[in-house]
């Protein structure tokens, strides 16, 4: 339709300076804060850090960018009175602001996308330059299918454990065997326990004796590795790093992580929540302008409801990962906010009196 090209036209001209000039400058001072605050010289360093930043810089500030946009757009369509011209030929609030919402839900959904394939990699590839030149920096994150070998002069050790969690210690899945001259000498495989030091703590596991031919059960058995689980932090991926898939996969492995597999749900509805933030935020614009016409009211409305809702988005993240709440509880208010897009949809679609 020739009426919803012309919408969503005028709006992306909008949307494309606000994010250009946006992205630009909020990525541009990231750079000079990491080339000043890790006192970096190198230019090769300096333009991958840029080029990993853009994305992640227009993710992370997309729900401003677009509301920013939105008010410009919004403001403009008001003092031409564009929007009660297509009420006076029967075009509804919801059907007149249809082409920025559908082109916020596509962005929604690019934005989830990228969750699962974009995003995690390239903040995993910014925290490893800056780990690099700050070393200093707090590690924390979860060790996955790492391997490492011990030699000496005719015996090998091998070692191998699935999933370490740094923050807790806590292991699931390991695996050691020990072989002479290409002979296996020992095999030890443990489910579950603590990596303290340079000790395991094995709370149940199987150890087998190949020169004796003696298999015997482990049950609280320590165990010298030989290698301090610090060791281990160059090797962590922090929660932040992992896909949506990835982070599926590991509740599965929560109870024999011997952690909270709500952890992990609650980082994909997080991440979910945030991705959508963009088409609510548009839907929220859209209802108070259109209804109040009233830019300096509806400004002043979004200013108050905004931290209110970024608080019950955030809520599952904060209120699982760092107070242990139980995410039956603390994803209610996500719940109340997507009951407040279907009721906002359904009165944009009643329209306003005039």
């Amino acid at each position: 339709m020739l009426f919803d090209r012309f919408i969503l036209k005028s709006f992306l001209w909008v949307f494309l300076s606000v994010s250009f000039a946006g992205v630009f400058i909020v990525s541009l001072y990231a750079l000079a804060d990491f080339l000043v605050g890790f006192k970096v010289k190198e230019i090769s360093v300096a333009t991958q850090y840029f080029l990993y930043l853009l994305p992640l810089g227009f993710y992370y500030i997309a729900p401003l960018l677009i509301s920013v946009a939105l008010f410009i757009f919004l403001k403009r369509v008001i003092d031409r009175k564009t929007d009660l011209i297509g009420q006076s030929f029967g075009i509804s609030p919801l059907r007149f602001s249809l082409p920025v919402l559908i082109f916020s839900l596509l962005l929604s959904l690019l934005f989830l996308a990228g969750n699962q394939f974009l995003f995690p990699e390239t903040a995993e590839r910014l925290w490893f330059i800056e780990k690099t030149y700050k070393k200093k920096q707090k590690v924390e994150g979860i060790v996955r299918n790492f391997w490492f070998l011990k030699k000496s002069k005719e015996r090998k050790k091998y070692y191998f454990v699935e999933y370490l969690d740094l923050s807790t210690k806590r292991f699931a899945n390991f695996f050691f065997l020990s072989t002479e001259k290409f002979e296996p000498v020992e095999y030890i495989k443990a489910k579950r326990g603590s990596w303290l030091g340079t000790k395991l703590l094995i709370e149940r596991g199987f150890r087998y004796n190949f020169r004796q031919g003696k298999a015997k059960l482990l049950n609280y058995v320590s165990f010298d590795v030989g290698l301090d689980v610090k060791d281990l932090e160059l090797f962590a991926e922090r929660i932040d790093f992992l896909s949506i898939y990835e982070l599926y996969r590991l509740t599965e492995k929560g109870k024999q992580l011997g952690y909270n597999p709500d952890v992990y749900l609650s980082e994909i509805l997080f991440r979910l929540n945030f991705s959508s933030l963009p088409f609510i935020l548009s839907l929220f614009i859209s209802y108070l302008l259109l209804k109040t016409r009233s830019v300096k009211k509806s400004l002043l409305t979004f200013l108050i409801f905004l931290p209110v809702i970024w608080i019950a988005l955030l809520y599952p993240k904060v209120g699982t990962q760092k107070a242990n709440q139980p995410l039956i509880f603390t994803a209610i208010p996500s719940l109340i906010i997507y009951l407040l897009v279907l009721k906002g949809i359904y009165n944009l679609r009643k329209g306003f009196r005039v």
